[in-house]
């Protein structure tokens, strides 16, 4: 989310990557999918970003990256990961029984993305 360079002892969010994140969730409706407590966080971090500059908590942060994946997150990617969990499913219980040495084809299927997003779209 951040111009700034990331590793795993310096990440911090600056008002705009909040703010940003919280429009296109206000905008694809995921904001109502939070729980109060987690709009409140979001609030609070928003406006003491506003006031500070920037978020540079390592447990803050790590809260709100979780809340800015589910305020940006898109029908297509929920369906696409409902897919994935399916072929990972599949794909052991296949695995399990045999299938893929009568059916080899179905395990390139289960790589294909657009075969896993059928995958959930179907079911």
């Amino acid at each position: 989310m951040t111009d700034m360079p990331c590793n795993s002892q310096t990440r911090a969010l600056t008002h705009g990557d909040i703010l940003k994140a919280f429009r296109k969730g206000l905008r694809n409706g995921n904001w109502r999918r939070l729980s109060k407590r987690e709009r409140a966080l979001y609030m609070a971090s928003l406006w003491y970003a506003r006031v500070q500059g920037m978020i540079v908590n390592g447990l803050i942060v790590s809260k709100l990256m979780v809340l800015i994946d589910r305020l940006t997150e898109t029908i297509g990617k929920r369906i696409f990961m409902r897919g994935f969990e399916k072929a990972i499913e599949i794909l052991d219980k296949y695995g399990e029984y045999g299938v893929f040495s009568w059916a080899p084809s179905m395990k390139k299927w289960l790589k294909d993305p657009d075969y896993i997003f059928w995958l959930g779209r179907s079911g």
